[in-house]
């Protein structure tokens, strides 16, 4: 008689199976091990908290499938839901999720057609009270109409994001004003935030949104108090409207902007003069307030050089800077102005095609003591030097990204090594070959993920190399990656 096996501890398969969770934020690799048996789903019930109901879930059998992932795990706290078809019913789905018992703290709209209406909000905010975060991003259409009810419906918002991703009229809004109708506009976002006064909400995200202008901005921070971040990217907003919020945004910790010289709302009914550090000049001047910032992404085409040393004159500590636009193509004004931040730890630059591998790559480093992760985005001299440089110069570096660029093999003997990076992105850098890959590798012993998706110049056998000699490398992105595999799995004995 054959001996029964032992099985095995539930703590043991809750470990197995949330090592599985941690491979995706969305808890998909759970889906198979959950219809194995009812321990399994006992398990991922007790682990998962994210769910994701695409297309498909919604359309089979009249969201049979999603009403039975809302029976099956209770626990989750966090849902996404993309609609696709334009003539969906919007608010079907949506009441099935009110009506689910959950208790959902996140709740995010993808590809929608159209707004649920209010009375759908009134209901799923009754069961949802503890609602924090809602992201309706992806809705196809958004008007000023609906954020009253959304306002109304989730008093205890504390996360918004009505960002428009994709929007036809940006160029015609001058010619076309009335297409505002069928839009989100200052004066929604106004009606909204006086809603909002005197409640939580820290986040708010109105990117995308054309014919929101200053006066939104004006509207947020003089009623939403507790923002924290503030997203306004591809809108009408001017280094007016970024002024203000400065100057009234207390416990502004991050923001992202893009603001150029000219709006089509010259009815901008405040001091527009720029704002100061200290005042006291013979010109009325504001005041900064926002003296928590720590996060700062500006492009556009304005004066962002004036608005970072104004921050800089504050004495206001960043810890994060991203930059895209004009004042990148001097590298000596970027050196000036990184050197009043001396304990910024994460910098992204984008379009930085001076960068080059002398003095000024080590005149930027050398301003970075204390950074921690580095972007050059659109880099197209780069070198085996420029690693020999950050690895000298900036001793905490941990993570490195050099995407879209251009990199040549300068033939450096011996690249100074960073024991501190674990993390390194390649990603579309032209140029790169199998011999300058390794080198930099092997400069970074206890490097963990690496990502060359799109280098096309890279061979399956030179990854092979490079994956031998470095066995530290848990994570890698390659379009060579399966063809490797594909080789490992053949290569293994037979079993038979």
């Amino acid at each position: 008689m054959k001996e029964r096996c032992k099985e095995l501890p539930e703590e043991l398969w809750e470990s197995i199976l949330n090592r599985l969770a941690l491979d995706h934020d969305d808890y998909r690799d759970l889906r198979f091990p959950s219809l194995v048996c009812r321990q399994f789903l006992s398990i991922t019930n007790k682990i998962r908290r994210k769910f994701v109901a695409n297309a498909d879930v919604f359309y089979i059998y009249g969201c049979e499938a999603l009403c039975r992932a809302l029976e099956r795990f209770k626990n989750l706290k966090e849902m996404e839901l993309s609609l696709y078809r334009a003539k969906s019913d919007v608010n079907y789905p949506v009441l099935k999720i009110a009506y689910s018992g959950l208790d959902l703290q996140s709740l995010c709209f993808g590809r929608f057609p159209i707004c649920p209406s209010a009375d759908t909000f009134r209901r799923l905010s009754s069961t949802m009270n503890n609602l924090k975060i809602l992201r309706c991003s992806e809705f196809d259409s958004l008007r000023d109409i609906d954020l009253v009810p959304i306002a109304d419906a989730f008093p205890r918002l504390e996360e918004l994001d009505i960002q428009r991703n994709r929007n036809m009229f940006g160029p015609q809004k001058v010619l076309y004003p009335k297409l505002s109708d069928q839009f989100v506009t200052d004066a929604g976002i106004e009606a909204m935030s006086r809603n909002l006064r005197g409640r939580g909400l820290r986040s708010i995200d109105i990117s995308g949104n054309y014919f929101c202008s200053d006066l939104s901005l004006v509207a947020l921070s003089s009623n939403c108090v507790l923002l924290n971040e503030i997203k306004c990217r591809r809108c009408d907003i001017t280094r007016r409207g970024i002024d203000w919020v400065l100057s009234h945004s207390p416990n502004l910790t991050s923001l992202q902007a893009e603001f150029y010289g000219s709006s089509r709302n010259s009815a901008f009914p405040f001091d527009d003069t720029e704002i100061s550090a200290t005042g006291g000049s013979k010109k009325k001047k504001k005041m900064i307030t926002a003296t928590g910032l720590r996060e700062l992404d500006i492009e556009g085409s304005d004066d962002k050089e004036g608005l970072l040393r104004s921050i800089a004159k504050a004495g206001i500590p960043l810890e994060k800077l991203s930059l895209c636009g004009q004042l990148l193509y001097q590298s000596h004004r970027l050196t000036t102005l990184l050197r009043a931040f001396p304990i910024l730890k994460h910098l992204k630059v984008r379009n930085g095609y001076w960068v080059n591998d002398g003095n000024i790559m080590i005149d930027i480093c050398r301003c970075l003591p204390n950074i921690e992760y580095i972007e050059l985005d659109g880099c197209y001299s780069l070198t085996a030097t420029t690693f020999s440089v950050l690895a000298k110069e900036c001793p905490a570096l941990s993570e490195i990204t050099l995407i879209n660029g251009y990199m040549r093999d300068d033939f450096v003997v011996n690249l100074e090594r960073n024991y501190r990076v674990v993390y390194l992105d390649l990603t579309y850098t032209r140029g790169l070959k199998d011999k300058l890959l390794k080198d930099i590798v092997v400069a970074c012993p206890n490097l963990q993920t690496l990502k060359v998706w799109g280098c096309r110049q890279l061979t399956k056998e030179g990854l092979e190399e490079i994956l031998k000699c470095c066995p530290q490398i848990k994570h890698l992105t390659s379009a060579k990656y399966g063809e490797i595999l594909s080789k490992a799995f053949n290569t293994l004995p037979n079993q038979n």
